[in-house]
């Protein structure tokens, strides 16, 4: 945050630090990580958790699983409840990946904007709206991993938590409502000047001056909007609100069907696009534009405000839940990852991406206007 008065970073740092939901991640999962470790030893059941989902490789969703592992299923079995979508190999040069996203664009009939994300990736890594070919072609030039390429959903987006226990149908123990707050100009003030003088803006103003570092002394027009936002991320800048108010019979009977339909799913998160909350309430009117496994987080406790001992218990929970249905499935026969093969996969994982150059979502020349 160059340029700015050293009493103003300390008085955004002290106010983030205010709010756990800004914590640094492994802050926030050292509890969390040692009930899991007391857990495991306590009941015996050890990794079996990674048997929640014996239709997912990769641990059933734990760790690096691939987003079409979800989606073919579900847009076959469930297609109209599918953002459309088409997977992007990465044995290929980028002319050519970048040509089948294009024709899968023109396809749509609606081509922009287009979004593009990483097969396997996560809290919004590499995710990019593109609005135009330019965009398209820069992507498969810096991503040189598999990619989904998909229909934007337009509406309002929620997360769906699911889970089912042996011999329960299931229901939702998680609804959020993922918010994209916008600065809004006056003719007046830099693009600087409104991020920190909004509310939301200034929790978040590390993000977005090195989002727009290239236009934080620009002077927005009376009336234009900025988004903060465009992912439905919490660290890309989106607003999460619990919206358990939501949960209806309706609702819950759509998410079940959805998850009988594909193999083997016990427990996850439906990341959705909604016509509008009431729509969502009816079950009806809404695109699944990705599903999370075990790796999946009761998103809704960075509702802002929620005391941290409810977000800790509300985790503490989760993890009950999937490991209670690890173990079932386990014992009736579904494989699961021991220990050390556990923490070998996590290894190679992670040294798949790290280093990887993820394409930033806001590139100069190429914002939603």
């Amino acid at each position: 945050m160059q340029g700015v008065g050293w009493r103003t970073r300390w008085s955004i740092r002290w106010a983030r630090w205010r709010r756990w939901e800004f914590w640094p991640g492994p802050l926030f999962y050292v509890p969390v990580v040692a009930y899991i470790s007391a857990r495991t030893l306590l009941t015996g059941q050890l990794t079996r958790f990674t048997a929640v989902n014996p239709g997912i490789s990769h641990a059933g969703g734990l760790i690096g699983e691939g987003k079409d592992e979800t989606l073919v299923p579900l847009a076959a079995r469930a297609a109209d409840f599918v953002a459309p979508f088409e997977l992007v190999e990465a044995d290929l040069a980028p002319a050519e990946r970048t040509a089948r996203a294009l024709a899968f664009a023109q396809r749509l009939g609606r081509p922009w904007p287009l979004v593009i994300k990483p097969n396997r990736g996560e809290r919004g890594r590499g995710v990019r709206i593109a609005h135009s070919e330019g965009a398209v072609r820069d992507y498969f030039n810096r991503m040189h991993l598999p990619a989904i390429v998909q229909a934007y959903a337009p509406g309002q987006e929620y997360g769906l938590f699911f889970v089912r226990r042996p011999g329960e149908p299931g229901g939702l123990v998680s609804i959020t409502e993922k918010r994209f707050p916008k600065l809004r100009g006056d003719g007046r003030r830099t693009l600087g000047a409104l991020i920190l003088d909004d509310a939301r803006g200034r929790l978040i103003s590390p993000l977005l001056f090195e989002r727009f570092s290239d236009s934080l002394d620009r002077v927005p027009g009376a009336d234009e909007t900025i988004p903060m936002a465009d992912v439905g991320s919490h660290c890309r800048g989106a607003l999460f609100l619990d919206a358990k108010a939501l949960d209806s019979e309706a609702l819950t009977a759509r998410v079940r069907a959805l998850a009988d339909a594909i193999p083997g799913f016990h427990f996850g998160r439906f990341d959705v696009r909604a016509q509008s909350a009431d729509a969502l309430v009816r079950g009806e009117g809404f695109q699944v534009i990705e599903v999370n496994g075990a790796s999946s987080e009761p998103a809704h406790v960075y509702h802002p405000g929620t005391p941290l001992l409810e977000g800790l218990r509300s985790f503490f929970g989760i993890w009950r839940d999937m490991m209670d249905i690890g173990a079932a499935n386990a014992q009736a026969g579904a494989p699961w990852i021991r220990p050390f093969d556990l923490a070998a996969m996590a290894w190679r994982e992670n040294g798949k991406l790290r280093g990887v150059d993820w394409p930033s979502n806001l590139w100069p020349g190429d914002r939603p206007r």
